[in-house]
């Protein structure tokens, strides 16, 4: 059984910033890819989780990014699942030059829904027949708290879901929250810097097409994001740090 999964991809020139350097939520796009890869390899694939009616959503990710992958440049990706518990399937992710130059390191918390009645269904119920990894070192600390929002004078956008947004499990894709969030930090956050450690969690899935307010909080090289519907209704909340680029 494969106990860790690893893939080279190269940063392509549509997955960068006008700096030349991969956006974060194309970061998190080859997490995703080279998880459902990992995935595929245990019998745990997303069509053979649509045919025992379930399907795995993001509920919580920790990222730490200590140099932006660049365009051109060869990437190594190992993935591999942590212990699930009552309600999480955990996963990790390296991302390093080929010399072993270390990028960025991510923790992330699963959940298992019920494709009809989108419920949390417990990983201790079901049989994924994951590897034993409990020998293996945790790269990054896995989300405990999540980031509140605190501001006196937060920036607040609106933003409604458009078609390229959702995907096929019918909601906004994980990865869409992640590039609205660098949109609403805007052009001149990223100007030689890069978000360098973000805590992000997933609060309630986005499944139609209602305007959102999306609101941003700074602080200095501090942020923290909200997205919520017109009503208050959390689906999404993130905090962070910009870290100069090296």
């Amino acid at each position: 059984m494969q106990k860790t999964y690893t893939e080279t991809f190269t940063v392509r020139a549509t997955d960068c910033d006008l700096h030349g350097r991969m956006r974060l939520d194309a970061l998190f796009i080859a997490m995703q890819e080279g998880g459902e890869r990992h995935a595929l390899s245990l019998g745990a694939g997303y069509a053979a989780m649509q045919n025992r009616g379930l399907f795995f959503a993001l509920a919580r990710i920790h990222v730490s990014t200590l140099r932006a992958p660049r365009q051109g440049e060869t990437i190594v990706h190992t993935t591999w699942p942590g212990e699930t518990n009552r309600f999480f399937c955990p996963r990790y992710h390296v991302f390093s030059l080929q010399d072993g130059t270390p990028l960025a390191a991510a923790g992330a918390l699963w959940v298992m829904l019920d494709t009809r009645q989108r419920r949390i269904v417990s990983p201790q119920s079901v049989d994924l027949g994951f590897p034993d990894n409990s020998d293996l070192p945790a790269p990054i600390d896995l989300p405990t708290r999540l980031p509140a929002l605190k501001s006196d004078a937060p920036r607040v956008f609106s933003r409604t879901p458009m078609y390229s947004d959702f995907d096929v499990n019918g909601h906004v894709n994980n990865t869409k929250y992640i590039a609205w969030l660098c949109d609403a930090l805007g052009l001149e956050a990223f100007d030689g810097a890069y978000i360098g450690d973000l805590v992000a969690g997933y609060e309630k899935e986005i499944r139609g097409h209602a305007p959102l307010k999306l609101t941003l909080a700074r602080e200095g090289d501090s942020f923290s994001f909200q997205i919520a519907s017109e009503a208050g209704e959390k689906h999404f909340v993130a905090g962070g740090m910009l870290r100069p680029e090296v």
